[in-house]
């Protein structure tokens, strides 16, 4: 008798032992660490930017400036990219009217030649549209 109170002890040591050397199944799983694939700089492929467009919150506006010498004058016209110029030019009792396009720094230049026989005020009134708005401006200036 004296040897089983000393073997049930001992047995319970034992197992209590072994169940904390074991894996059990209650236990989580711990992870094993996975290699993340880097991709080398050569086959990365850049983000696409956004194509450039001119937005339609854009405010529309035209700003305007004449230049004259003895035989040439210039209205230059600076406005959005792309937008419709019209020019409508008043000078020794004429008056022509263009329409062209800003380029896509949203820059036009008119470029012509007055009347030599003609001196006095010249008039132009330049509208730009684009994406249903409008904006216009006049100047006035002298040729002669």
């Amino acid at each position: 008798m004296h040897n089983k109170a000393f073997f049930i002890p001992i047995s319970i040591l034992a197992i209590l032992v072994l169940a904390a050397c074991s894996p059990s199944s209650t236990q989580p799983a711990t992870p094993t660490p996975t290699a993340k694939s880097i991709p080398s700089p050569a086959s990365r492929q850049p983000t696409p930017e956004p194509a450039s467009t001119q937005s339609s919150t854009q405010q529309l506006f035209v700003s305007i400036s004449s230049t004259t010498t003895d035989n040439s004058s210039s209205i230059s016209v600076h406005t959005l990219p792309g937008a419709a110029i019209t020019i409508d030019l008043a000078y020794c009792g004429h008056t022509s009217k263009q329409t062209q396009y800003a380029d896509s720094a949203g820059e036009y230049t008119l470029n012509w030649t007055p009347d030599t026989k003609c001196g006095g005020t010249a008039t132009a009134t330049v509208t730009a549209s684009s994406n249903g708005q409008s904006s216009t401006s006049s100047t006035s200036f002298s040729v002669s």
